[in-house]
């Protein structure tokens, strides 16, 4: 019996699994973290800690595994057998976009694009060396969703909206802003695909990966694949 914690910048979210399959999932939100409650799980062999959030709430998650007495893992950016970090320091990677990317490559086994649309949207690339390895090679970061809406709720006198209808042009505030959000997202993928193969598939994966794909416009729409939990695939494969 294996948990698997993504402690985000959002949520805390888990996965309670044996080897062939999830027995129990949660989430909560990261200021509510002193209320995590594992005791009703039977059994802990070992835990998996994906983290991007403060050192204090992953203290009080070790604390609160104290009782089943078992190793607990915290993920790491470093190159292994199953991916190769191409980052200039890789210890500065966000250790959420490598999981992603190891969980991307361990669905797909091919280059990819895969793009996580959680409080970032984070847009990386796989690709094969010439002996057939896998490289992670970077991407880029841009504000995802609600942090583009707060930003332009709290800096502005007139817009405090929240998500309308992404057409262009827009004939009310509310949509319009949702039409800017979504095109600029729309528009930095693109500008991405016409850099790379037309052939190369896009997993999409994160909270707001269903609200961006029913945005998507079809220049890149064809080549999605909506995947959940890319990231607890990465922590699977740390279980060693």
């Amino acid at each position: 019996m294996y948990l698997y914690i993504d402690v985000g910048n959002t949520r805390i979210k888990w996965q309670h699994r044996d080897d062939k399959e999830i027995l129990d999932v949660g989430n909560i939100m990261v200021e509510n973290f002193t209320d995590i409650d594992f005791s009703h799980l039977a059994e802990v062999k070992r835990v998996v800690v994906s983290n991007v959030n403060h050192s204090v709430v992953l203290d009080k998650i070790k604390e609160i595994l104290t009782p089943f007495n078992c190793p607990i893992i915290e993920a790491c950016s470093e190159s292994n057998q199953t991916l190769i970090n191409d980052y200039v320091d890789p210890g500065s990677l966000g250790v959420d976009r490598w999981l992603t990317a190891m969980g991307a490559w361990k669905t797909q086994k091919k280059a990819l694009l895969v793009i996580n649309a959680g409080t970032a949207i984070t847009v990386d690339l796989i690709a094969l060396d010439t002996q057939g390895r896998p490289h992670f090679k970077g991407g880029m970061i841009l504000p995802g969703v609600a942090i583009s809406m707060a930003i332009l709720n709290n800096s502005t006198s007139l817009i405090d909206v929240g998500m309308g209808i992404c057409q262009y042009p827009s004939l009310n505030t509310t949509d319009a802003v949702t039409t800017g959000i979504f095109t600029a997202i729309q528009g930095a993928v693109n500008q991405v695909c016409k850099k790379l193969p037309a052939s190369l598939p896009i997993l999409l994966t994160g909270g707001d990966a269903q609200t961006i794909y029913e945005q998507a416009d079809n220049d890149w729409k064809a080549r999605i694949v909506l995947e959940e939990n890319l990231l607890f695939e990465g922590l699977t494969l740390l279980n060693v």
